[in-house]
């Protein structure tokens, strides 16, 4: 095990440093790992219904093949947001608590987690665990629990901060998340995509406005999961979202939401054990040199217009 005095103080400096969330969780699970000896640490945030613990950083090989959720009070990372309490068990899968899931690589044997706390309330979840049994004592229970709490105000205000900019029902960018993927003076080469769920007032009239609800989820997480590395999905309102491309030019940027376009109409949603048919019809501009934010986005949208009246489910590219 690392000097944990040595890596304390080294995170403090760290965190002392104005870093957006996502370098401040990376820093929190590689000293976590480092500071029990552990292969594997990871952090799982509640989402904006603080219903679910979503994961959103790991140090290690993952130890899912696809990233896991966790309802509040569900296996032992539930249990520990539940009751904002430390957990440590030497052997997971024994624990009444754990929840087998059939997408692990590895055995797991000790579990460690403890609650990232503010003000008296669980946000979230660090922990760790070994292949061996019984590897996780008392002290590390103790390490854990203040790096938990030398995180913790950081971690929370960079968390409510994104969650300023996220929308609270698709977990993608709202309205004002879209200076951060797109903004207003910026002068890189950037195409947009306006998308726009076709015939969405029949399906809240068939299936009922949770359904619309839960298509709107699943369309938007879909479109996020499809995107590049780098691109940004935002929610521009009601049934719209607005696809930021950087650095890519009309053509590619047709072919990229051309695939985002066919993923969402062969996903094969079910709302409630009832198949709902959904399609997206989209328009797609390429930024012109000197061209101001809102008049590209105009572009899109006029694009898109042309798309619903001919036929919808398609792409049509901006003149």
């Amino acid at each position: 095990m690392s000097d944990p005095v040595v890596l304390m103080a080294s995170l403090a400096r760290e965190l002392s440093q104005k870093r957006p969330l996502e370098a401040l969780l990376q820093l929190t699970v590689e000293c976590a790992a480092k500071i029990v000896s552990a292969p594997r640490a990871s952090v799982r945030l509640f989402d904006a219904t603080r219903t679910r613990l979503i994961a959103t950083c790991r140090a290690g090989e993952p130890l899912h093949s696809a990233p896991g959720e966790f309802q509040i009070g569900e296996g032992l990372m539930g249990w520990i947001a539940q009751n904002n309490l430390p957990l440590r068990t030497g052997d997971a899968p024994a624990d009444p608590r754990f929840v087998q899931r059939a997408d692990v690589r590895d055995p797991i044997g000790a579990f460690l987690g403890v609650p990232l706390v503010s003000n008296n309330v669980c946000f979230g979840v660090v922990s760790v665990v070994r292949p061996d049994k019984h590897a996780f004592t008392e002290a590390h229970e103790n390490l854990l629990m203040l790096l938990a709490g030398l995180c913790a105000p950081h971690l929370e205000m960079a968390r409510l901060t994104r969650l300023a900019v996220i929308d609270p029902l698709t977990g993608v960018f709202n309205r004002r998340g879209l200076d951060l993927v797109l903004p207003e003076d910026s002068d890189i080469g950037v195409s947009i995509a306006m998308c726009d769920l076709d015939h969405f007032k029949s399906i809240n009239d068939q299936f009922g406005h949770a359904a619309g609800d839960e298509v709107l989820r699943r369309v938007g997480r879909l479109l996020a999961t499809v995107m590049r590395s780098g691109d940004g999905v935002v929610r521009w309102g009601g049934e719209e979202f607005l696809l930021v491309l950087p650095t890519i030019e009309l053509g590619r940027a047709r072919r990229v939401v051309e695939r985002a376009r066919s993923w969402v109409e062969n996903e094969g949603i079910e709302v409630a054990g009832h198949p709902v048919p959904v399609t997206i019809s989209v328009g797609v501009a390429e930024r012109r040199p000197g061209e101001p934010r809102d008049s590209l986005i105009a572009r899109a949208d006029d694009a898109l217009y042309i798309a619903k009246n001919s036929g919808r489910n398609r792409v049509e590219l901006a003149a």
